[in-house]
């Protein structure tokens, strides 16, 4: 107890990168312990969806668990609905080199794949080419142009800018 105690308060201080129970599970599911340990590190740069995953039979069905568990839980409830609704559909169809494309997805911060998803940003090039982001983004801008122009932000900025919005 007074271990993972200290671990809670020195990973808090910023001193821990890693807390040691979830990585030890994680390397068991297909992700190597250099990826698990990025997963909680508290540089979110150097986690940014680049890790190396490994892929068998074994570890195959335990990937498609943990990759639909973090679509349908990423934070944000717009992206949670897209994003694990689409893992909903997919995930049992896809090929070890698909399931890698969409680890890298996985990866990026919520505010930059919802604004890149949307269209109010454009996907820099690494991501735009990414044939599950492509999937993805076309469904989302299919369902949005099922909407009216007056549902939408035509600028393709985002809705709130501020306080002094009725300006």
């Amino acid at each position: 107890m007074a271990t993972a105690m200290r671990c809670i308060l020195e990973r808090a201080a910023g001193w821990v990168r890693v807390a040691p129970a979830p990585v030890a599970s994680l390397s068991r599911g297909g992700v190597s312990p250099r990826a698990a340990a990025l997963l909680f590190s508290t540089d979110s740069a150097e986690a940014g969806g680049e890790l190396e995953i490994e892929i068998n039979d074994v570890t195959r069905e335990n990937l498609k668990r943990q990759m639909l568990y973090r679509s349908q839980q990423r934070g944000w409830l717009e992206l949670d609905l897209v994003m694990g609704q689409w893992a909903e559909k997919h995930l049992k169809d896809m090929d070890d080199d698909m399931m890698r494309e969409y680890w890298k997805l996985l990866g990026v911060e919520n505010p930059d794949l919802f604004k890149w998803l949307t269209g109010q940003l454009e996907a820099p090039a690494d991501v735009a080419e990414n044939p599950t982001y492509q999937k993805i983004f076309k469904e989302v801008q299919a369902k949005i142009n099922l909407a009216g122009e007056n549902s939408r932000n035509l600028s393709g900025k985002p809705w709130l800018r501020g306080w002094d919005d009725k300006k």
